[in-house]
């Protein structure tokens, strides 16, 4: 008998637990609309987003020139004190120039998926089925944003 009145309050706890789970996913499926986007193709849509990583790669040579010439003669420890050095100060100089980039386009992502009434946007490489495609638009509105 006890066995049975387990297994009955069991069964009604499982089938708690499942029910509104059930329940949010049909509202979410009904009230939730999720949009996609490949910040990828956004990033390489950027208006003179070719010439900022031309720029980068300039000032990465420049620092392999800059360490090139001035570590030669030092010890390892030194070498990798001074290689540390130029490293930290061309991340700096990176995130500065690409901070406003990933900005516009947070925004432009964050602009389109209001215009188009979605509740959660996505990485494009996370979506197996389903969602509103957003990347056209927000190439679109990352150029406007950039005039």
């Amino acid at each position: 008998m006890n066995r049975l009145l387990g297994i009955i309050v069991t069964a009604l706890f499982v089938f708690g637990l499942l029910m509104p789970a059930s329940a949010l996913a049909a509202k979410a499926k009904n009230e939730q609309p999720v949009g996609y986007v490949d910040r990828q193709q956004v990033f390489a849509g950027y208006p003179g987003i070719q010439d900022l990583l031309n720029r980068i790669q300039a000032m990465r040579a420049e620092a392999q020139i800059d360490y090139d010439a001035n570590a030669k003669d030092l010890p390892p420890a030194k070498k990798q004190a001074y290689s540390d050095k130029l490293s930290r100060q061309q991340a700096q100089r990176e995130d500065e120039l690409m901070k406003p980039v990933g900005d516009k386009i947070e925004a432009s992502i964050k602009a389109v998926a209001e215009e188009k009434g979605l509740t959660a946007v996505l990485d494009a490489a996370t979506i197996v089925y389903g969602g509103t495609d957003i990347t056209a638009d927000a190439i679109a509105k990352v150029k406007q944003a950039t005039q």
